[in-house]
């Protein structure tokens, strides 16, 4: 486990030449993207020289900022949720194409995600844990920090991607259906991110996989082992994502492939709840034993379920 996995800056002189060629390559792999979509235009002059100035201009402030901020640590976690959100798009770019998609629109998309996912995380997040931020109400925005639902993240991604439909005048079933499998993969990625960090921990446990996280984590108090809760879910995600696209040529009804993936991530999560311990495992006090996520999981999976298969039965009776 490795909360951090790069500490860095600051950055001598020669650095900068590295960030040049590195904005430079960026630039390029930038421009080649564009001319598979479109037919390439010709570079003029102006246009060299814009480009050339905007690199050295964004290389010069790249060095001056982590130089000022020096040392920058990059997380395990967040290193890992940008590798999920490049699986995830890659997926997209990858099976979109046949329904006229491409790389930039997937990118906004993703972009619009991403930020409504984790608003609506940290909101269902901070509703559930008022009590800890009654003294420092600032604190509501450190969301660096930990702090974060699942479910909710699901909400807000839904409410993102049915705004950007209808601005883009797309139909959000099948943006949905397109989403779920990049959604699972995503998912996949980004558990591995908790298991670096120690975050989403498991009950004590002495079987031979058992993990002891390290002190400095919350799960690696008293030193014991326990279950990788993480790296289940790591592998419960990676399994989701198969059985989408298996069944992805064979869904009948738009929409109704996400609705699956809501059933199978409930389910998911309604059983590993019963390993998980922390802040990730809060008892909702009306149902207990119940978790809140167990709670949450049964609400969306059992409606999910009930709305997929009356979608399913409407079509049978319109084709009768």
């Amino acid at each position: 486990m490795r909360q951090v996995l790069i500490e860095t800056g600051p950055w001598p002189w020669w650095a900068y030449p590295i960030i040049v060629l590195v904005l430079t390559a960026i630039a390029g792999l930038v421009q080649w993207l564009e001319s598979r979509r479109t037919a390439p235009r010709p570079l003029t002059a102006t246009n060299w020289a814009l480009s050339a100035l905007f690199v050295l201009a964004g290389a010069a402030l790249i060095l001056l900022v982590v130089n000022r901020l020096a040392p920058i640590f990059v997380h395990s976690w967040g290193a890992m949720l940008l590798v999920g959100l490049a699986a995830g798009t890659w997926w997209l770019n990858k099976t979109g194409r046949d329904y006229g998609f491409n790389l930039e629109d997937w990118i906004d998309f993703v972009l619009i995600i991403l930020l409504s996912g984790v608003v609506g995380a940290r909101l269902v997040y901070v509703l559930l844990h008022l009590s800890e931020y009654g003294t420092a109400p600032i604190t509501l925005l450190y969301v660096w920090q930990g702090g974060l639902a699942f479910h909710g993240g699901v909400a807000g991604g839904v409410i993102g991607g049915y705004i950007f439909a209808r601005v883009r005048k797309i139909s959000f079933p099948l943006l949905a259906d397109l989403s779920a499998p990049a959604l699972a993969l995503g998912t996949a990625f980004t558990r591995i991110g908790c298991f670096l960090n120690g975050c989403c921990y498991g009950t004590v446990c002495h079987l031979p996989w058992a993990v002891v996280f390290p002190p400095t984590t919350e799960a690696g108090a008293g030193g014991m082992p326990r279950h990788p809760t993480q790296l289940y879910a790591a592998a419960a995600n990676a399994v989701i994502f198969a059985i989408l696209v298996k069944l992805a040529p064979r869904t009948r009804v738009r929409g109704n492939l996400f609705l699956l993936y809501l059933v199978l991530y409930s389910i998911y999560r309604f059983l590993v709840e019963f390993l998980r311990r922390g802040a990730s495992a809060v008892v909702f006090a009306p149902l207990a034993p119940l978790t809140q996520a167990q709670t949450a999981s049964i609400i969306i999976g059992v409606a999910a379920l009930v709305w997929m298969l009356l979608r399913r039965r409407k079509l049978e009776v319109e084709e009768e």
